[in-house]
């Protein structure tokens, strides 16, 4: 990848991090990105007409195949979100905001206790030393990792390590979490936050971060006893409370999250049957071949899989005793688990006038349609796009507090990734993964044990499925969203373990 001293300001003269999407105005790129730490080789020319400005940082550790940022003098052994060990994790310098020029005093309000919301609260405190600052969550306790439920159900985490920061962390830094709240309205004229409870809070500056909720499909029998889908903690609860050792469990839905619920489950000694209305599994992540790997480790730890699998009804009379398929097949289920999808918490937001489409839409500053309003994370939709995943929720919510704080910073976009890893298989997918024509290049390799498939467009790699070994996706990433050049790399001859070696080399 081109360092700093390889790369040419463009006309623009903007730049790209390619990390976390943070746009830098200047003659050449920044020696540290002031969102995420990534150094000036992380830098991307860019085009479109963008303010932003660098500031020094200090030093932190980054998970090379997710992206998590962790604090410490050290990298953790485990990353919590991905699970990938301690030599996934690289330095970083630590981002250092510089305090905008004015806010003490200025109250800022930030609905929704995710990963969004509390990067967005600490963005704000590091701009804003003196401003307050509140987070509101409906649930009870700290915020969590979301992401670790499924770690969590599958037994490989306690309870006590789903919380993000502990909870000195935000006496500390002097940010107010509110807990076990629910916003009944908002009324933007007199910047007023009303609760279910009759109370009410009064703010400056607002950031919307209320993430999804779970789609359920209006089929009959969806509201039985044991139909449960898995978006909070209580959730978890709830499905190890009902769990017993072969219990008859159905997923329905076979994406990441059905995937890793399934494992968990099968870890936990439940009969798992598994529905996939698609030919084969993660349609939207994974080509046929690369989904086969994954469909044999499945029947390997015992998950029976159905495909083309459509669900008419759940059935039983008031607990659940099993799903009917349209074919007329009944699976007998003590426990049914709905991963059917997510919907933006859009409701609040549609209600207070501010412009949604599938989420609330933002521009690169974060910003929604009403002023002094912002949105991030799984509710917002920048560009038209709703990423949902964990990496572009941290980046969305650092970026929005720090312009809710008067500080400029864009946001240019993500490529989509995915990492997946159910009770020992890794498989990560990024970008383009099915060539649309013939002037794009595809390698594949395949092994009893792994698959790699790789597709290149002008001499850069636009896409690649790994699946059983991720050693080098940290490196195939990177080569994605940088637009690294392998044109002369690209000849006769070039074999997908080609590849495969030269990432290799690059991750050591």
């Amino acid at each position: 990848m081109l360092g700093k001293e390889g790369m040419k300001p463009g006309p623009t003269r903007q730049w790209r991090c390619t990390v976390c999407g943070y746009i830098h105005e200047g003659e050449s790129a920044p020696d540290v990105c002031p969102v995420c730490g990534a150094a000036a080789s992380e830098f991307e020319p860019y085009e479109a007409p963008v303010t932003a400005k660098a500031v020094p940082a200090a030093s932190r550790w980054q998970c090379r195949d997710c992206n998590y940022v962790h604090e410490g003098n050290e990298a953790p052994e485990t990353c919590p979100v991905c699970g990938a060990g301690r030599d996934k994790f690289e330095p970083l310098k630590e981002p250092v905001v510089k305090p905008a020029a004015s806010g003490t005093g200025l109250r800022f309000v930030i609905v929704g206790a995710g990963i969004a919301g509390v990067s967005a609260a600490e963005a704000i405190r590091n701009a804003l030393p003196d401003a307050g600052v509140a987070v509101l969550s409906r649930e009870a306790g700290q915020p969590y990792y979301r992401l670790n439920l499924t770690r969590y159900l599958a037994g490989e985490i306690s309870r006590d390590a789903l919380p993000i920061h502990p909870e000195a962390w935000y006496r500390q830094k002097r940010i107010e979490c509110l807990s076990g709240r629910e916003v009944a309205a908002c009324s933007l004229a007199d910047k007023t936050i009303h609760f279910d409870d009759g109370t009410k809070r009064s703010f400056d500056r607002l950031i919307l971060a209320m993430g999804s909720h779970p789609f359920v499909p209006p089929m009959p029998g969806n509201t039985l006893s044991g139909v449960i889908s898995l978006r909070t903690s209580v959730d978890a609860d709830a499905i190890l409370a009902a769990l017993r050792r072969g219990t008859a469990c159905v997923c329905i839905g076979g994406g990441i999250l059905g995937l890793e619920t399934a494992g968990a489950l099968a870890r936990r000694g439940a009969k798992v049957t598994l529905l996939e209305s698609h030919g084969w599994l993660m349609p939207r992540q994974l080509n046929a071949e690369g989904a086969g790997y994954l469909e044999r480790y499945l029947a390997g730890i015992g998950i029976r899989l159905l495909k083309q699998a459509r669900t008419l009804e759940i059935v039983g009379s008031e607990r659940v005793e099993g799903v009917r398929l349209q074919d007329g097949t009944v699976i007998p289920a003590g426990l049914v688990i709905l991963a059917t999808g997510v919907r933006p918490n859009t409701v609040l937001a549609r209600k207070m006038g501010i412009e949604c489409n599938q989420g609330i839409i933002v521009d690169n500053f974060m910003r929604t349609s009403a002023p002094d309003v912002y949105a991030c994370g799984d509710v917002a939709e920048h560009n038209g796009v709703v990423y949902g995943v964990w990496g572009a929720s941290q980046f969305q919510g650092t970026i929005a507090g720090l312009n809710a704080a008067g500080v400029p910073t864009a946001f240019g976009g993500l490529p989509r990734s995915n990492t997946l890893k159910v009770l020992g298989l890794s498989m990560m997918s990024i970008g383009r993964f099915e060539a649309p024509d013939g002037s794009y290049l595809v390698f594949d390799h395949a092994s009893e044990k792994e698959y790699c498939h790789y597709v290149f467009h002008d001499g850069r790699l636009v896409g690649c499925i790994l699946v059983g070994n991720t050693d080098h996706g940290g490196a195939a990433k990177k080569a994605i969203e940088s637009g690294h050049s392998f044109a002369s790399m690209l000849t006769a001859g070039v074999t997908a373990q080609d590849v495969s070696r030269w990432f290799h080399s690059a991750e050591a």
